[in-house]
């Protein structure tokens, strides 16, 4: 069995997220379009040595994102643009740990959580599990884990650096 801090050692970094596709129990792709996040979010998870991550997507929409707010201009756009961004958004941070263990570093399961931080008030203290697999001599980082909407999520990600 690998110890847990060999799965930390392996996962701890920066990765990119690059797509997802969502599926039914049955195995049928679903073919909706996140609400949120839309068909092509962007996003980037980190995760550190000691236990702490951060998760953080956005819908790349340009609808959902009003170009013209800009923090350094004092009006900082309207309550209805920030609620917009906010509402196209997904963002957590808190510790993480490795929950399952196998005989191959490259798979197993680690959870976020319970989260300290979240774009969400419902998500603070929440744990997300998430089955890995690590390809490509850990460059390449598989989640099949279950959405909040009771769908299968098979998303992959690529390390950075």
């Amino acid at each position: 069995m690998v110890k847990p801090e060999d799965v930390i050692k392996a996962i701890s970094g920066s990765w990119l997220y690059l797509n997802k596709t969502s599926f039914y129990d049955n195995g049928t792709i679903s073919d909706k379009e996140d609400p949120t996040l839309g068909r092509n979010p962007v996003g980037m998870l980190t995760y550190d040595s000691a236990g702490y991550m951060s998760a953080n997507f956005m819908s790349s929409r340009t609808d959902d994102r009003p170009a013209d707010i800009d923090t350094a201009k004092p009006e900082y756009g309207s309550d209805a643009e920030w609620a917009l961004i906010g509402k196209h958004i997904l963002a957590y941070a808190g510790p993480w740990y490795v929950s399952v263990t196998t005989d191959d570093v490259e798979t197993g399961q680690i959870t976020h959580g319970p989260t300290d931080i979240a774009w969400l008030p419902t998500w603070v203290g929440i744990e997300l599990w998430k089955n890995y697999t690590l390809f490509e001599d850990g460059k390449t980082m598989r989640f099949i884990s279950k959405t909040q909407n009771g769908l299968l999520s098979d998303m992959y990600f690529k390390r950075l650096g």
